[in-house]
């Protein structure tokens, strides 16, 4: 495992202003796996709870049984997707859409992993991980996201294509679709926002989600302030 995930935290803090530390998010695959000394999530939650969670300084695990959300338990390859979303029933008595064809299109067309390929979710603050993240989710205004994703191309350049539905946005465009090496930039859907308010906290209504692939976050890091206006934009403050 890398060393220097507390100074990245710092540094990303800092330049990006964040309210909240970046949260490491590991898939774990196998029991074995799961280091030793993190304890297991007390009680089941919204994987999009647990991200608040964590942001609030909070380490842990937490297996399906954990997951109170079968929709995200299915999206990160915890569980087979449930009937009723398959069927698009889910989302059409919630009234997110207006037909089962629409509510069809939500789960076709967001990203999924295998069913039952993950043991696990392990979650922490970027500077407490246990384990090298698979992504980096952080919580900003679109401004500093702009920044982000700029820092991401610094060296490549051409575009960065990001995702946004209704439902999972936490579990799949913010977790699954980095996971399978795609920065991603979008909003806490209602979902996820009612899921935080249930321990009192609150994702930001000016704020966007950024899913972060791990392998990605020091290329982030280092070159965020190498930006002509981000190093314009820190000299005036200092």
């Amino acid at each position: 495992m890398k060393t220097e995930y507390p100074s990245i935290q710092r540094k990303l803090t800092d330049i990006l202003g964040l309210k909240f530390p970046p949260v490491a998010v590991a898939l774990i695959r196998r029991a074995g796996d799961i280091p030793q000394g993190v304890a297991e999530l007390d009680k089941p939650m919204f994987y999009c709870g647990m991200i608040k969670y964590a942001m609030l300084g909070n380490i842990f695990y937490a297996k399906e049984d954990k997951h109170s959300c079968r929709r995200g338990a299915a999206a990160l390859g915890m569980i087979s997707i449930p009937e009723d979303e398959l069927t698009g029933e889910f989302y059409l008595n919630k009234a997110s859409c207006s037909s089962l064809r629409a509510a069809t299109r939500f789960v076709v067309e967001s990203p999924s992993l295998e069913p039952r390929s993950i043991y696990a979710t392990l979650l922490s603050p970027l500077e407490k991980t246990p384990v090298d993240p698979d992504v980096v989710i952080m919580e900003t205004i679109p401004r500093r996201a702009f920044e982000v994703m700029h820092a991401s191309i610094f060296d490549t350049g051409g575009m960065v294509e990001s995702w946004m539905s209704a439902p999972r946005q936490i579990c799949s465009a913010s977790t699954v679709r980095p996971y399978l090496g795609k920065l991603n930039i979008t909003f806490a859907c209602e979902f996820a926002r009612i899921a935080a308010k249930a321990f009192g906290a609150e994702y930001m209504d000016e704020g966007v989600i950024i899913g972060i692939p791990g392998e990605m976050l020091q290329t982030i890091a280092e070159n965020i302030d190498r930006i002509g206006y981000v190093k314009k934009r820190l000299a005036a403050t200092t």
